[in-house]
This record gives structure tokens, sequence and C-alpha cells, in this order.
């Protein structure tokens, strides 16, 4: 049976069912998403953003090849934003979920600002930010629509 590039991703997301914390999801399954990124340690750290109560908490996980990934969550159990630091680019399809296609849609766009060290991608609602060489990949991304009211944007960068 043939199904077109998209319906056939979509069968493949449906097919394996798996419950993940990445982008967009729920925080429901967060020890899978750091068993796929092979990470050694999982906390979470409950903060107020800022004065106007943006409630939401960090789940930091340590990766196997030293720095961490983060996935913020609100008080819902949504995850509406994610982080990275580390020597080696963790395997963005865990933390950007079903996001990860619109990364790679943004990396093969003629008007996406991109160079050799920097990626900046927005479409409106989802915004990633990446940039690195060898030894030091950082980025983010979030969801303009999830962020809790009053959530400083600065908290992705720490």
């Amino acid at each position: 049976m043939y199904l077109p590039r998209s319906a056939a991703a979509v069968a493949f997301v449906l097919a394996t069912g798996a419950a993940r914390a990445a982008l967009g999801g729920h925080a429901t399954d967060l020890s899978a998403d750091a068993t796929r990124l092979k990470a050694h340690a999982l906390s979470a750290q409950t903060r107020a953003g800022t004065a106007s109560g943006a409630a939401f908490t960090r789940q930091s996980m340590a990766l196997p090849a030293g720095g961490s990934a983060v996935e913020f969550v609100d008080a819902s159990g949504n995850v509406f934003a994610v982080s990275w630091a580390a020597p080696v680019m963790p395997d963005l399809s865990v933390l950007l979920g079903s996001y990860k296609a619109r990364l790679d849609a943004a990396q093969q766009a003629p008007h996406t600002l991109r160079s050799p060290r920097l990626l900046q991608a927005d479409d409106g609602d989802w915004v990633l930010v990446s940039s690195g060489h060898l030894r030091a990949y950082k980025g983010y991304s979030y969801l303009r629509s999830r962020l809790p009211a009053g959530f400083d944007l600065q908290e992705l960068s720490q």
C-alpha cells in the first residue's frame, strides 16, 4: 500500500505508540526520554519563574558524553520547552518529538537564517535556536502558545 510521505510519517508515529515527554507532549513518561538519551541521572527542580507566578518544573538529564538536556514542564504536566548543552549533540528526535520534522524542514528551507554554527527557526508558534561546534553544542526550543504566563526565556539558556 502506498502512503504519501507525510501520511507514512504520521502512521509510523501512531504505530510506535510510545508515550513521550518531548516538546509539546506530557511529562507522564519522562524517564523514557532519559532512557532514550542514555542519561545517567534525572532530576527535577520546581520553580516559580517570575513575580507573576509562572510555575514550572525543570526536568534535567545528565547526558552520557557530558552536559545536560532539560525539559520544561508547566503546572499541567505539558512540556512547553526543551534545552540542551553538551559536547555532543543530543538526539533531538527525543527532545523535540513530533517537532523534529519541523527542524528537518527548517534545515532545508532556503529562507531560514543559518550558518555553519547557528540555526534559528520560527514558524509563529514553534521556535528553535541551536548553535555550536565540536565539544560545544547548545540550544533550545519552545512553543509560544504553551509558555506559562510570565515565563522568562532566559531560563532556557541556563
